[in-house]
């Protein structure tokens, strides 16, 4: 064997190639050896060409190959200099790891690059390569408000399933069915033979489930023909279920994890010498506090609870008025397949709107909480018709109480005194229809026209028209009334300041009397108006809100506050609020209000 001459190498410019691996070097315009030939082609990323240079072609190519996907985004360097070489590994973070080596030639001149491992490491054998990991502290809790463990790394058993001879698609999702009933007792056969089907022999994968469920159902999942399983962790809720703010609080641990993170460059061990890899390189992980959110898992699985029961689509949604922290967000199943409707979905608010529309009127005068107002049957402005609910007609009563009994007709008339941009100003002082930023949470709040007098400022009035909400933004417009009204600024992650597209310009607060006036017009919707039936429940101030949507059955809304908890309560095709309403007592009677007070 004999070593190439030493090479004088020209500093390298231009762009670096996009591969994951990359050996620098040299080749002098004078040389034409095999030595510049393998090096010039690993650098250009041919690793058959660097490979057809070494005597032995397909061992090289495979080697570099693996070398390659086991280093991922680190960039390696060779320099050669009379047959010892020098490598710098360039980790992701962009520090620097270096190794020595010996790249050597078959005897003659010409002659192939003797293939060896040692070329980029002495401690690399051909049953070893080198290996580079992120260090992440994937035990990193999140905590909620109470400090109780709201999600946590958990150790998953992921199944997947590929075609096969033995069995159709069809067999295949009915076995799978049958074989997961004990942990997933709804299952969609169709969906899961399409995937099937589409996969072909690729494989697709199907569904994960924590250690008990999969302890329970294993065995029998891979007795069935193309049923495979391989185990994965994740960052899970602590009771199992899930919140449409899961994945943005997931995106935010990741980025923390990313942020703290060390690195570790290896050689891998050569089992069979009983040899033990070598460290190249090691930046520790740095330590974390944990992540703290402003959720309450109390408040929340009382939110889960109300919601499993109903089948139609529905959220429930709840916020500190004092802090503007997320306590609860949470939705159904039949609202988990249209994504995260709950924080936000656009839909019209209805009567719910009412708040605004009301503290509009009182701010700009044109109507007082005890002054005589007409609540018709209906009402015709511009050729709209506006109905009350049923078409009742209260005659001549207070303005307290045609809010309390959710009066369209008087709301119409009020409206009429308005200005253009009177509601959604007001909206604004709410927080609805704001666009906020916050880390660890997705949300829109909603939308409000400016409105000139006629049929679109009515429809505007009681929340129909082009006024649209998410149960979120409803939360927030009451908790921002609790809040002396003074719009909140919403936040999940404890710590984290939020922005939103007022550019730092908080708007006015609403008068203290007219807030005083709305939320004794609310607390009178509860004592004896549309939400009566939660009068045992002490201190509840609400609005009730039915909302048309063309022929389909209209939405239901209730929203209220009590303590410091304001909540939205939304379910979809409802056809009147009362379901919302009686959902709403649900969730209040069975935990929330204990927790909020225990």
């Amino acid at each position: 064997m004999r070593t190439p001459a030493r090479r004088t190498c020209l500093p390298v410019t231009g762009a670096l190639l996009s591969t994951a691996l990359l050996l620098g070097g040299c080749s002098a315009p004078w040389s034409d050896s095999s030595t510049d030939e393998f090096i010039d082609l690993v650098n250009d990323g041919d690793w058959a060409g660097a490979a057809a240079h070494t005597d032995d072609p397909d061992t090289a190519e495979h080697y570099l190959a693996d070398l390659d996907a086991s280093i991922g985004d680190t960039a390696v360097h060779l320099d050669v200099d009379d047959g010892a070489t020098t490598t710098t590994w360039t980790v992701p973070s962009g520090d620097e790891v270096t190794s020595d080596g010996t790249l050597s030639t078959t005897d003659g001149d010409g002659d192939p690059v003797a293939w060896d491992p040692r070329i980029f490491a002495s401690a690399l054998t051909p049953d070893t390569t080198v290996s580079y990991s992120d260090d992440r502290t994937y035990d990193l809790p999140v905590l909620d408000a109470r400090n109780d463990t709201q999600m946590s790394w958990t150790p998953v058993t992921v199944f997947s399933a590929a075609g096969t001879d033995e069995m159709t698609p069809e067999q295949q999702a009915a076995a799978i069915a049958v074989a997961v009933r004990p942990a997933i007792e709804d299952i969609d056969t169709d969906d899961i033979a399409s995937q099937i089907t589409e996969a072909g022999d690729d494989g697709t994968t199907l569904f994960s489930l924590r250690p008990d469920d999969a302890e329970d159902v294993a065995d029998a999942l891979e007795d069935i023909a193309g049923v495979s399983s391989r185990e994965e962790g994740r960052l899970l809720s602590s009771d199992g279920t899930s919140s449409p703010v899961d994945a943005d609080v997931r995106a935010y641990w990741e980025q923390r994890l990313d942020d703290t993170s060390g690195w570790t460059l290896t050689t891998t061990g050569d089992e069979e010498q009983g040899l033990e890899g070598e460290i190249l390189g090691r930046e520790e992980a740095e330590s974390s506090d944990p992540i703290r959110t402003t959720m309450d898992m109390g408040v929340q699985a009382a939110a889960q609870r109300a919601l499993d029961a109903e089948d139609r689509a529905a959220s429930i949604v709840a916020i500190n008025p004092s802090t503007g922290g997320l306590v609860a967000s949470a939705q159904n199943a039949a609202a988990d397949s249209q994504g995260t409707p709950a924080m936000t979905g656009q839909f019209p608010p209805g009567s719910t709107f009412k708040t605004v529309t009301t503290a509009a009127a009182l701010s700009r005068g044109t109507v007082s909480p005890d002054e005589e107002v007409q609540c018709p049957a209906e009402i015709d402005v511009d050729g709209r018709i506006i109905p009350n609910d049923n078409d009742f007609d209260l005659g001549t009563v207070p303005m307290h109480t045609a809010f309390a009994e959710s009066c369209n007709t008087t709301q119409a008339l009020i409206s009429r005194g308005l200005e253009p941009s009177d509601l959604k100003d007001t909206a604004t002082q709410l927080g609805l229809g704001v666009d906020f930023d916050a880390p660890g949470m997705t949300s829109m709040t909603g939308s409000v026209p400016v409105t000139e007098p006629g049929a679109a400022r009515v429809e505007s009035a009681i929340g129909q028209g082009e006024v649209l909400a998410s149960p979120f933004g409803l939360a927030l417009m009451e908790a921002s009334v609790a809040n002396n009204g003074t719009m909140v600024t919403p936040s999940v992650i404890q710590g984290e300041e939020t922005s939103s597209d007022l550019d730092g310009r908080a708007p006015d607060a609403l008068d203290p009397e007219v807030v005083d006036a709305l939320r004794s017009m609310m607390r009178e919707a509860v004592t004896s108006g549309t939400a009566s039936s939660l009068n045992d429940v002490d201190g509840l101030g609400g609005k009730t809100g039915t909302a048309e949507i063309g022929d389909g059955d209209a939405h239901g809304w209730f929203v209220g506050s009590v303590g410091d908890l304001a909540f939205c309560v939304f379910i979809e095709g409802a056809d009147s609020s009362g379901p919302a309403v009686e959902m709403a007592g649900n969730f209040l009677r069975d935990g929330a209000l204990d927790e909020i007070t225990g």
